[in-house]
């Protein structure tokens, strides 16, 4: 599991999805999504372009050698399996409830 603190995260055309037991594929969308205070990320895999340039993917097995971090990122192309996500403030445009 990694697991990924930051005081504030802003996605677009975010999607969220998941399977039933009977193979049906249920989600949620959302135009653009802002989780704001206290935003901890659980996921088992992370994957993504930093600045739209250098394209990177963690996950528990094999994480690359960490950049120097600064305290403002930007990733394009972003793509994660996660487990969880806690923030004081959750913030949507567009929330829609999708099945398949």
């Amino acid at each position: 599991m990694l697991v990924l603190k930051m005081a504030a995260a802003s996605l677009r055309d975010y999607r969220l999805r998941t399977r039933d037991g009977n193979g049906g594929e249920y989600g949620l969308a959302a135009a653009s999504l802002e989780l704001r205070g206290d935003v901890t990320l659980y996921l088992t895999r992370f994957s993504g372009c930093i600045e739209g340039l250098l394209c990177v993917t963690f996950s528990p097995e094999g994480l690359p050698a960490p950049p120097v971090i600064p305290p403002f990122v930007f990733m394009t192309g972003v793509s994660a399996e996660q487990a969880l996500v806690t923030s004081d403030e959750i913030v949507t445009d567009g929330l829609r409830l999708e099945a398949s």
